[in-house]
This record gives structure tokens, C-alpha cells and sequence, in this order.
């Protein structure tokens, strides 16, 4: 069998290894409490220790570098990298998501935010169109080791030019969702022709299996797909002493970091609208301020709209009728208010100490309605016809 690089112990260390800015804050802080390396693989406390312990003697050897003596040329093979990365870079489209679309992910990102661990190395994907959730897309890992190439691997050539040489393989064998915000940065696009040629091996891969033992590592050949298209792939997986077996389990688990993020993508936008919580906040803030919050029928406040649903209708105190209308992205809401008593009120959302949105409710015009919006820091309140102050309740975001 031929020698395939890098060593699959390379191979492993660079996806699962803490990164160098991990390991220098280990090092310098080593009771602080730092983002995990790896939620699929975490690091036990005796391989930390001895990281640090090989960080730092790293660290006093940099400080006493040798005598200088005369630079090396810098290998051809690595040249010819820096200059694709480089063509890559200049002719990259726009960070914008479409089919065939090869993206950069170094940053492990979910609608709230950065998550708590972080990539020792970026990963890559070729998109293939999006789901039906809210900035997710289907795609599939790609990776440069083509040493380990499979047939479930297509290998880009002249004609997918310019791309980086991080992408220099789809696995189509590694299919996943990714979150797209996470996207940092474009590796590359392939034309409509090409994307069809990596479907075309999907759908083969889904149908059909390989005898074991027929394929050879480190061997490329060209093939045509069921749709005519010519690719270029490795050979089948041979039997369990293949190192492309591992190969293909180090980078599954690699992609089970970006499979993370999608779940926490989906299992946020799955979760109950900001519009929806605003019972629960109102109900908590009259009980502790010992007021009445009665339930409503919906028709308390006329016949409910035909373009949105109505969360809850409610009586606050003898004071006021209040219906929610929720806004179409469901991370803003409309407060229809109804006066109830004979004495004027004023309504109204405020931000600190400054008055956004106000009304003036009378028997004459018992009426009005106000917008709020999530992480907005709005505070909802009620005041007499003298400005005091009757409720105040400020309208946080209560997910969780």
C-alpha cells in the first residue's frame, strides 16, 4: 500500500487538538475557566496537563532561537498553494449563500451568539441548496487530504479553478446542514455542471455498495457518473485494514461539530416566539406586584384579525383590556389597548428613562396600540392623569 500523507496521527492532532490560542491561554490561565476544544471529543485533564507542559517548552524554545543562518526556498508544492489560495481569494463571489458555493467555517457560531468551544483548524463546505429552516443549508464536507480519497470523494480539477486548497475534495460520503451566519469566508464556487456531477455521486453512493476489498489507497481514477458527467475520485474502501476506514471516521466526527450548530439553530428557531413569552412576563410582574391578570375571550377587543393569530386577551386590574397581535417574523408583537374605567390613562413604552411610544386613553378615545419588539429593552407601563406611576413592567425576552 503507498504511503499516504499527512499520517493520519497529523490528520487527527489538527482537527482535535486544542489550538494554539487555547493552549497559550491554558497555559497562562490554568484554573480559568476556558471554552471547550471539542463538545464531541473533549480533552481528559492528564492530556491538558501534558499539552500545556509541551506548549510551554515550545514556548522557552521560541524565546532562544538559534543562531540566524540562511533561509531555505520555500518548497515548490507549497508555493503553488499560497499562489491558488491567493487566486482563490481575489476572484472569491460575494459571502452570499447559493448552490455550489464553498464557504470557510472557523468559528462555531448559533443564533445566540459564539458558541463555547472553539475549531483548531477551519473546516470546510460546498453548499447544495437550502432547507426548509431558516438559515440552514444542506451540503457536504470537503477536505484536502486526497491521498485518502475514496469513490465517495470527488476531487476538483482545472475546471473548478479558483479554489482554495483547503477544498480540494467534496466527501460526498459526509453530508450535513449548516448553519450559514457561521460562514466566515468563500473558498470557491462550482458551476451548475459540476454541483449536478456531485449530486449525481450522492445518489449513487445512497444506492449502491461497493464490494470491500476491491479498492486501493492512495490510487485516483476518472468515471462517469449515472448523468455522464467525467469525475475525478479515489478508489473503493478495501477491507478493515484500509487507513481510509479512520480517515472517514475522524472527519465524520469533524463534521458532527458543524451537525452541533444546526441542531442549535433548529432547536432555537423551534422554540416558542418572543411574542408568546409576554403572557407569561405579564402574569409575572401583576402577581408580584399584587394585581388581577384575568384571561380574556379574544372577541373581548373586536373581531381578531385575519392576518395574524391572537396570543392572549387579558383584563389587567379594573384598568385596562390588552390583546397581543404577534408581527410576522414573531420577535415583535402589537399591544392593543382598551380602557376599562372612567378615569384617563396613560400607556406607553419607554427605554430608560426616555418615553418611546405613549397614549393618552379617556372615555372619548379608549383605544390605542403599541409595537414592541424583542431585545429592545422596552418597559411597559401605566400612569395616572398625573404621571404617577401605576404598573411598571419591563418587557425581557423569557425563552428561557
Amino acid at each position: 500500500m503507498l504511503k499516504l500523507t499527512p499520517p493520519l496521527t497529523v490528520i487527527e492532532a489538527s482537527l482535535f487538538d486544542p489550538s494554539f490560542s487555547m493552549l497559550r491561554r491554558w497555559s497562562e490561565e490554568p484554573d480559568a475557566r476556558l471554552p471547550s476544544a471539542d463538545p464531541v471529543s473533549p480533552l481528559a485533564e492528564p492530556d491538558r496537563e501534558e499539552l500545556i507542559r509541551d506548549w510551554s517548552q515550545c514556548q522557552a524554545a521560541i524565546a532562544h532561537p538559534p543562531a540566524a543562518t540562511a533561509p531555505c526556498p520555500m518548497p515548490a508544492s507549497l508555493a503553488a498553494k499560497i499562489r491558488q489560495r491567493l487566486a482563490s481569494q481575489d476572484r472569491a463571489p460575494p459571502l452570499q449563500p447559493a448552490p455550489g458555493l464553498i464557504v470557510r467555517i472557523d468559528r462555531p457560531m448559533g443564533p445566540r451568539g459564539s458558541l463555547d468551544w472553539e475549531m483548531p483548524q477551519p473546516l470546510a463546505v460546498l453548499l447544495a441548496g437550502p432547507t426548509e429552516q431558516r438559515d440552514l443549508w444542506q451540503g457536504w464536507l470537503m477536505a484536502w487530504e486526497t491521498d485518502y480519497a475514496s469513490d465517495g470523494d470527488l476531487i476538483l480539477d482545472d475546471q473548478d479553478a479558483p479554489h482554495d486548497p483547503l477544498a480540494a475534495m467534496v466527501q460526498v460520503w459526509n453530508p450535513l446542514q449548516l448553519y450559514w451566519p457561521a460562514a466566515s469566508a468563500v473558498l470557491g464556487q462550482l458551476q451548475p455542471e459540476r454541483l449536478a456531477a456531485v449530486r449525481d455521486l450522492a445518489l449513487e453512493m445512497s444506492t449502491t455498495s461497493p464490494e470491500p476489498g476491491t479498492g486501493r489507497a492512495g490510487t485516483l481514477v476518472q468515471r462517469a457518473t449515472s448523468g455522464g458527467h467525467l469525475v475525478l475520485t479515489g478508489m473503493p474502501l478495501a477491507d478493515a485494514d484500509d487507513p481510509r476506514w479512520r480517515y472517514r471516521e475522524l472527519y465524520f466526527t469533524a463534521a458532527d461539530l458543524l451537525r452541533n450548530m444546526a441542531r442549535q439553530s433548529v432547536s432555537v428557531d423551534l422554540a416558542r416566539p418572543w411574542w408568546q413569552s409576554l403572557f407569561n412576563v405579564f402574569q409575572e410582574g401583576t402577581s408580584a406586584a399584587g394585581l388581577r391578570l384575568t384571561p380574556m375571550p379574544v372577541a373581548a377587543l373586536g373581531p381578531a384579525e385575519l392576518e395574524a393569530e391572537s396570543a392572549a386577551s387579558w383584563q389587567l386590574a379594573d384598568w385596562i383590556l390588552c390583546r397581543l397581535i404577534p408581527g410576522a417574523t414573531g420577535d415583535s408583537a402589537r399591544l392593543q389597548l382598551r380602557l376599562l374605567q372612567s378615569e384617563p390613562l396613560l400607556v406607553g413604552l419607554q427605554r430608560g428613562e426616555r418615553v418611546r411610544q405613549q397614549a393618552r386613553l379617556t372615555p372619548e378615545r379608549p383605544e390605542t396600540a403599541l409595537i414592541a419588539g424583542a431585545d429592545q429593552g422596552l418597559t411597559f407601563f401605566i400612569r395616572d392623569a398625573t404621571g404617577e406611576t401605576l404598573f411598571a413592567l419591563p418587557l425581557r425576552d423569557d425563552h428561557g
